[in-house]
């Protein structure tokens, strides 16, 4: 080696300063790059069990793949071969392995870049081994994996940068292990899993396509015959486009999406035979093509608060093909007026060393008590802080007050629970108090907002920015005591307001519609 070094360098120096310094640099070096270069250097396809043994012998020391790699072969049945491998900053394949029992040799694999498909893998009943996996940057798709029983391994993801699809998995029967996803950029699609019987989890999703520079935003519910509770997406706040739950024939109860306040696209529930109610959608505030709501049955109740506003304004709706009670619009709008508690505002302002809530409603029926619910930091975990008696049934307007005293510094999210006099009962919409951790308050409202954006604090100096999702700077500006931002040029979507100042920085979502 120092031959070959010496004979092919063709500095003039010393030799002797040559041989002591630079030729073992030199030699480092060399043997740095001949273990990097190992890894593949274009898209792979591992096709038999004999390749993927070898991978180790084949690219030594190789643990950070930067092609993409496909397995796909009738005579693979594990991939303990590929334990060295650590990140896939591309995609990562794997189709029609028939044998294929285990991913227990994925155990290391902490990242991948692009997409995981798992699709046509017929032996497969878990997806143990991907236990580590917290991120994927584009779409995970799993499809038609007729052993497959469930997604408990994927526990500790948090994040799809681009689509979910679960589709054609016959065998599957919930969907645990998707618990603690948090968003996708583009769709989420859960259709014709013939065994799947309730959809439980799911209650971390807050977003669903929040890539705004991406089509295909969409959710979709549908075909699934034997679904018959829908009750996660707790936390679900909004959804890019069209929101539709279709052609699922057994689905009785859709207790979810409490939360859910904008639909970018169409609203649809339809052709689901055994569905009853719809009356879960209180916080729904936007949607921006239309509402569709027929061939359902047995479907008589329709008259949701977030339903009855949108059908006050002006968008186009079809309600038809349901039970009386929800046969038509004005079937749904003569419900509406028999709603149990109508709320016209609900908003929290800072004030001494507390926030103080308050809320009006326009009238009551059977309305025995509201519940106030805290969390701090997140939209997930709430805690009743204090309860307040109803008017029982009025047409009259009442307003309602209730002080929190000493929240916690940083993000404070609040939420009424209405209860009536039988112990039924729905939730308002989510509203946030910024406190920082010298309890000056910093209020953002309204939000969602059609233009305007008030932001208000007690002797708030700092400054504030606002970004699209994909972090483009939208305008910046300083802050006084009351400053107003101008979203009206804006175009509708989700946009990021970093507010800084002495001392802290927080980052709010805004909803423009």
């Amino acid at each position: 080696m120092k031959i070959y070094c010496a004979n092919t360098l063709k500095f003039k120096f010393n030799y002797i300063i040559m041989k002591s310094y630079l030729l073992p640099l030199l030699c480092i070096l060399c043997t740095v790059m001949s273990v990097h270069a190992q890894c593949p250097g274009s898209p792979i396809t591992l096709s038999t069990q004999t390749q993927i043994n070898n991978f180790p012998s084949t690219y030594p020391g190789c643990s950070v793949v930067n092609v993409s790699v496909t397995i796909q072969g009738n005579t693979i049945t594990n991939l303990n071969g590929l334990s060295s491998i650590t990140s896939i900053t591309k995609s990562l394949f794997l189709f029609n392995n028939p044998a294929l029992t285990s991913l227990s040799g994925l155990s290391n694999l902490s990242n991948i870049g692009v997409e995981l498909t798992l699709d046509n893998n017929d032996a497969l009943t878990d997806l143990t081994g991907l236990e580590n996996l917290p991120f994927i940057g584009g779409t995970l798709t799993i499809t038609g994996n007729a052993a497959l029983a469930n997604l408990n391994a994927l526990n500790n993801l948090d994040h799809i940068n681009g689509s979910l699809l679960v589709s054609f998995n016959p065998t599957l029967t919930d969907l645990s292990g998707l618990d603690n996803v948090e968003f996708t950029g583009r769709f989420l699609q859960i259709n014709n899993n013939n065994n799947l019987t309730a959809i439980n989890s799911l209650n971390s999703l807050t977003e669903v396509g929040n890539n705004v520079s991406t089509n295909g935003r969409y959710l979709s519910i549908t075909s699934n015959q034997n679904l018959l509770t829908l009750n996660g997406f707790a936390n679900l706040e909004s959804v890019g486009t069209d929101f539709e739950i279709t052609n699922n024939g057994n689905l009785v109860t859709l207790d979810a999406f409490g939360n859910l306040a904008t639909v970018g696209g169409e609203f649809a529930i339809s052709n689901n035979p055994d569905l009853t109610s719809v009356a879960d959608f209180a916080s729904l505030s936007s949607i921006a093509n239309g509402l569709t709501i027929s061939n359902n049955n047995v479907l008589t109740d329709c008259a949701s608060q977030g339903i009855c506003d949108y059908l006050a304004g002006p968008g186009s709706a079809t309600i038809s093909n349901n039970d009386p009670g929800c046969n038509s619009v004005a079937q749904v709008e003569t419900a509406c007026l028999s709603l149990p508690v109508k709320l016209t505002d609900f908003e929290g302002t800072t004030e001494n060393e507390g926030v103080t809530l308050n809320w009006t409603t326009a009238s009551e029926k059977n309305n025995a008590r509201f519940e106030v619910e805290h969390s701090a930091h997140d939209t997930r975990h709430f805690q009743v802080i204090g309860k307040v008696a109803g008017h029982g049934t009025t047409f009259s307007e009442n307003r309602y007050e209730l002080f929190h005293l000493q929240p916690q510094p940083g993000a404070n999210y609040y939420r009424l629970k209405q209860v009536d006099f039988d112990e039924k009962y729905e939730y308002s919409n989510i509203i946030g108090v910024f406190i920082n951790s010298d309890q000056v308050a910093v209020d953002i409202f309204p939000n969602p907002t059609t233009g305007a954006l008030l932001i208000k604090g007690a002797a708030l100096a700092g400054t504030a920015r606002l970004t699209d999702i994909t972090g483009s700077l939208i305008l910046t500006q300083t802050l006084g005591e009351n400053n107003l931002l101008d979203l009206t040029d804006q175009p509708n979507g989700m946009y990021l307001l970093e507010i800084q100042t002495e001392s802290q920085k927080t980052l709010t979502r805004i909803i423009k519609e």
